[in-house]
């Protein structure tokens, strides 16, 4: 019967068609996996406590743009805020142009973790992120989830 022919596809067996099962397992739980998409911020300092600010989304679009297609550029300078601040992409800070301010930390950020005193989220550092993500993909891909970083 069609039922019967369903389950016996949905399980492993004994039988050759027990690595068709899993290959297919396999197949569907990489197929779960999507990368998180990046959104980039900048760092002020307030009142002696560091506040991470997220760049309008198409400053952000903008500036993951040029990250992507920069990989081999030694460096690259993107406008954002209307021309007001510069990003210098490659050494991740941020320039006022025509005034005099500090420079601020620029990250590409993709997760994030909250302190016990603080109220808004905080991005983790890039190389921390990747990291991160890399064990996320690894879980979704193998359905393992108790897995520490």
């Amino acid at each position: 019967s069609t039922t019967e022919q369903q389950s016996s596809e949905a399980s492993p067996s004994s039988n050759s068609n027990s690595s068709t099962y899993y290959e297919a397992v396999e197949a569907e739980a990489a197929n779960k996996y999507e990368p998180v998409s990046p959104h980039w911020f900048y760092c002020r300092t307030v009142d002696s406590r560091e506040k991470w600010i997220p760049f309008s989304e198409q400053d952000s679009e903008k500036l993951e743009t040029a990250y992507q297609s920069s990989k081999h550029c030694k460096e690259l300078i993107v406008p954002t805020e209307g021309g007001r601040y510069d990003v210098h992409l490659k050494k991740r800070v941020r320039y006022a142009v025509y005034w005099e301010e500090a420079e601020s930390e620029v990250r590409r950020c993709t997760w994030f973790y909250k302190g016990d005193k603080d109220n808004r989220y905080i991005p983790y550092p890039e190389n921390f992120s990747e990291q991160l993500e890399d064990t996320y993909m690894i879980c979704v891909t193998l359905d393992e989830w108790n897995t520490s970083v």
